[in-house]
């Protein structure tokens, strides 16, 4: 739907086939106005307050630590929002790159436990390499666009772009338990980041502040299992992924992830997939490995 507040001006875009990078603070109802769409993708972040896309047909209000990605050709205003004093963003015009990872969402909200801030450290990364010479990587630039016009210079940048568009779709793991109480949510988290950790009942329970017998009570009961069964899930899975996705041995694959024992490892990998860890490597079904 086109804004009816929208100006007559049309908004210039950068030239195709150059990337620009930048910072603004908006305080406009209509900031742009593209009846054509742009010759690039447009990639937005809001850093503080919120601003309305009007899109094609679909209206977008993209609030803090949301992006936006505006496809080339599609008519597009965007200003401040009704309910906001100011709009600050981060953004980027771009061509389309090689492989799908632009997927099709064009409204993320991160979703993933440190992704927001994960993309503002890869923003960082983006715009200093589009001020990137031959002989310097500058640091932290002024709050000025960046021009990255040679291929050094946009192949590190689209690099960083990827990574922003990854890190805002990534999803909260499959059959992940939302938990309302932040004791256990909390060892949740610890045991997903840190499967390969001599972690015991007692020092989960530690994090909690409970005894180890209530602490697993609540745990089984907020998750349906215990928090060993967790842990043991978590190092398997780990596990598997290392044996798809690297050379390293059985061995050096049960030592990394918290087994002791070789034996054991194997058994219990087997109890959880159907196959030893060997015959997993070959036959398993791991996405990206064939």
């Amino acid at each position: 739907m086109t804004d009816p507040a929208a100006p007559a001006v049309t908004t210039p875009s950068p030239p195709a086939g150059l990337l620009v990078v930048g910072e603004s603070t908006f305080t406009k109802r209509i900031e742009a106005n593209r009846p054509t769409g742009s010759p690039s993708w447009l990639l937005m972040w809001t850093t503080r307050g919120s601003g309305v896309v009007h899109q094609g047909d679909s209206v977008l209000t993209a609030g803090a630590r949301q992006l936006v990605l505006i496809e080339p050709g599609v008519r597009h205003t965007y200003g401040v929002a009704p309910d906001a004093e100011e709009w600050s963003l981060l953004w980027a015009h771009f061509q389309a790159p090689r492989g799908n990872w632009l997927g099709t969402s064009r409204h993320l909200v991160p979703a993933a436990s440190g992704a927001a801030e994960a993309i503002e450290d890869a923003f960082g990364r983006l715009r200093r390499y589009a001020r990137l010479t031959s002989d310097r990587i500058p640091p932290p630039p002024a709050h000025l666009p960046a021009f990255a016009a040679r291929p050094e210079q946009q192949a590190l940048a689209m690099c960083a772009l990827e990574e922003i568009v990854r890190l805002a779709a990534l999803a909260v793991t499959p059959g992940a338990t939302s938990n309302p109480d932040p004791r256990i949510a909390r060892v949740q988290q610890l045991i997903a980041e840190t499967p390969e950790a001599p972690h015991t009942l007692v020092s989960l329970a530690a994090h909690t502040g409970l005894s180890p017998s209530r602490f697993s009570h609540l745990y089984a009961s907020a998750t349906g299992r215990t928090p060993m069964q967790e842990v043991r899930t978590h190092r398997l899975h780990r596990a598997a992924q290392l044996l798809a996705g690297t050379g390293m041995s059985v061995a050096a694959v049960a030592s990394t992830v918290g087994y002791v024992d070789q034996f054991h490892f194997s058994r219990a990998f087997r109890r959880e997939f159907g196959l030893p860890p060997s015959s997993y490597r070959r036959h398993g079904e791991v996405p990206g490995w064939d």
